[in-house]
């Protein structure tokens, strides 16, 4: 009995085949790609909206900080020009030392302290994440927001020097004691609003009275006030900035206001 093999034929694939294989390996290759491409834009197109809406979450907060403090600021520099002309009227034998002591310990050793928000400034620049943001209105803004903090950190720490100045020098003139005995109640609390001095029956002493040193604490409260209503104007026009600046994000990227003033997306 005679075996026969069996014969296998190999048939030689055409160039065409490789060719078409290839292709469709690339275009499997290229469209997963894609697809990944795709994903990963959709995800920083949404982080860079939750950015920005934190960043207008900072900027209203910014908004109703200055326009609660402004005011407080405006009746410190009004209370300190009563100081100034209290002092200059007591050189002429003419002042109610009561309104002094008033003035000194409520507008001139209490200071007014705010700080704004720099939460999405400071996350975007700590994550690496400022790349993120692509729209040219919104990184100019986020630009002008480093450079008005770095300003904003100078002219309130030169506001602090000049309102220690002041206040440090006036402790030598006015006697803690009368300050006691005006604003510390009998259950031991204290008034905080320091107005103890305006129901005295008396006029309380003060400590020194030679009229250069009086004129010299005058010129000190002076350079505070001055420099109080600068910061104050600078702050003031700031306001119209933020709000043009919190308008501008908004339409950018489609963000509106629901009926309780609360941002969201849509």
């Amino acid at each position: 009995m005679e075996i026969h093999p069996h014969s296998h034929v190999h048939h030689q694939k055409k160039w065409k085949d490789y060719l078409f294989q290839f292709f469709m390996l690339f275009l499997a290759v290229f469209l997963g790609f894609l697809a990944e491409y795709q994903l990963e834009q959709k995800f920083e197109r949404n982080r860079e909206k939750e950015y920005i809406h934190l960043l207008i979450e900072d900027l209203q907060t910014d908004t109703a900080i200055l326009h609660n403090q402004l005011p407080l600021m405006r009746e410190n520099i009004r209370g300190l020009d009563t100081l100034i002309n209290q002092v200059y009227l007591y050189t002429e034998g003419k002042a109610d030392t009561r309104i002094m002591y008033y003035t000194y310990h409520h507008y001139c050793r209490n200071r007014i302290d705010f700080e704004l928000s720099q939460r999405t400034v400071n996350q975007l620049k700590n994550s690496g994440n400022m790349r993120l943001i692509r729209d040219s209105n919104a990184t100019n803004i986020l630009a002008n927001m480093e450079i008005n903090f770095e300003q904003l950190k100078e002219q309130t720490d030169f506001y602090r020097i000049r309102q220690e100045d002041a206040s440090n020098f006036g402790m030598k003139i006015f006697d803690f004691r009368e300050y006691q005995k005006a604003n510390i109640k009998e259950d031991g609390t204290l008034n905080p609003n320091d107005d103890g001095f305006l129901s005295l029956a008396y006029s309380p002493p003060l400590n020194l009275t030679d009229p250069k040193y009086l004129k010299e604490f005058a010129a000190r409260l002076g350079y505070y006030r001055n420099y109080l209503s600068g910061f104050f104007g600078r702050l003031e026009r700031a306001i119209p900035y933020i709000e043009v600046a919190i308008n501008t994000l908004k339409k950018d990227y489609h963000i509106v206001l629901d009926d309780k003033q609360v941002v969201k997306k849509i």
